[in-house]
């Protein structure tokens, strides 16, 4: 967190701010704690000036090897690094505590420090060293203790909420299984019953022998058609969308006004998505959508590129009261499932209803 601080000063938050109050506060408390009995003693034989600039080397020391050294060498597993960074930062507090004394014996600044006898002074700066060396791995060690805990708990708490995401997801889609399994009577007796008709029907009509080939693909693909995932090839939706809309321009005798644009892309055959998820858009758009207005058809745009799945539907709107309730209920369980099936990251809604115009961007990264 200090870290941070000193290495972006332009960019101060409340919490760096925070951090360096604390770490000033501590380092003035620590200060008057080893200098206070001394103050008030022998007052005489204190000098402020001395006091604080060897202070201010004992703290170069404490942060020089909690913010450089260590991360970069202990943090990293390289010990060997470790132990002659360690030795030259001892050499440099010598030297400097060495030079930093000399200076102000000659320019006659009273001071508790002599570098006579030389050894005695070398072996008290090297046992300061030490002392300070050791407040830097307990700090260290315990911030980065302190933060691996914090990432730990975040972890958990994201374990905790997939787990519970997948739990909510497999109680849905037994939920829709089971739904199914409610509304199949015997569903190989249905699709044989629409063969039948089909059969006994083209012979009159091709156009009804086709609507009853279409029903029939229609309530196959919405029976079973995904895989363990609970997931279906982007071509299969696709193809799901043609035929509900071929369907309705046989109802309608061909008049209605539809665009449909799909890029052209390998993709479809590999990328899966969840099951049914683009048709309600579709159903919506011609069950409350005016599609017969030629300056206003209903335009469908599928496109996919590299991964990033894009779904566009726009329609020209009834003037119906019933319409944003109906949509209102489709939608909700659309985001719900949306929510269930993918991250927040991986999908982008976008819904538009001006006064003429209902619009609907879907956005996925699959």
């Amino acid at each position: 967190m200090f870290k941070t601080a000193l290495a972006s000063p332009l960019v101060i938050s409340k919490n760096n701010l925070s951090d360096l109050g604390a770490h000033v506060l501590v380092w003035i408390l620590y200060f008057f704690y080893e200098n206070g009995m001394l103050m008030i003693i022998a007052p005489a034989e204190v000098s402020l000036m001395s006091t604080l600039i060897l202070f201010l080397l004992n703290a170069f020391v404490f942060y020089v090897n909690t913010y450089i050294i260590l991360p970069n060498t202990l943090g990293k597993n390289r010990r060997w690094q470790l132990g002659w960074q360690t030795l030259l930062l001892a050499v440099a507090y010598i030297g400097l505590n060495y030079g930093i004394t000399r200076s102000l014996a000659f320019y006659k600044v009273h001071s508790i420090y002599s570098t006579d006898p030389l050894k005695v002074f070398v072996l008290l700066r090297l046992f300061r060293f030490i002392y300070f060396i050791s407040l830097s791995y307990a700090y260290y060690l315990a911030v980065n203790t302190i933060k691996t805990e914090r990432r730990l708990r975040k972890l958990d708490e994201i374990r905790i909420e997939e787990t519970k995401k997948k739990a909510h997801l497999e109680k849905e889609i037994l939920n829709t299984e089971l739904n199914y399994l409610r509304y199949q009577i015997h569903p190989h007796f249905l699709f044989n019953t629409l063969s039948f008709i089909y059969t006994q029907v083209r012979e009159h009509s091709q156009e009804a022998g086709k609507s009853v080939m279409l029903l029939s693909d229609i309530m196959r693909y919405a029976l079973d058609n995904h895989d363990e995932e609970g997931k279906v090839k982007i071509e299969n939706e696709i193809r799901h969308i043609l035929n509900l809309i071929e369907i309705h321009q046989l109802r309608f005798n061909n008049e209605l006004f539809v665009d449909v644009n799909i890029c052209d892309n390998i993709e479809y055959k590999y990328r899966r998505i969840a099951p049914l998820l683009l048709i309600t858009f579709v159903e919506n758009a011609f069950k409350y959508g005016d599609l017969q207005d030629p300056e206003h058809p209903l335009k469908i745009h599928i496109c996919m590129n590299d991964g990033h799945f894009k779904f566009f539907i726009q329609n020209k709107k009834k003037h119906t009261q019933s319409l944003i309730d109906s949509r209102g209920i489709g939608l909700s369980n659309i985001k719900k499932r949306l929510s269930l099936t993918y991250n927040s990251d991986q999908y982008q809604l976008d819904i538009e209803d001006v006064s003429i115009l209902y619009t609907v961007t879907l956005n996925l990264n699959l």
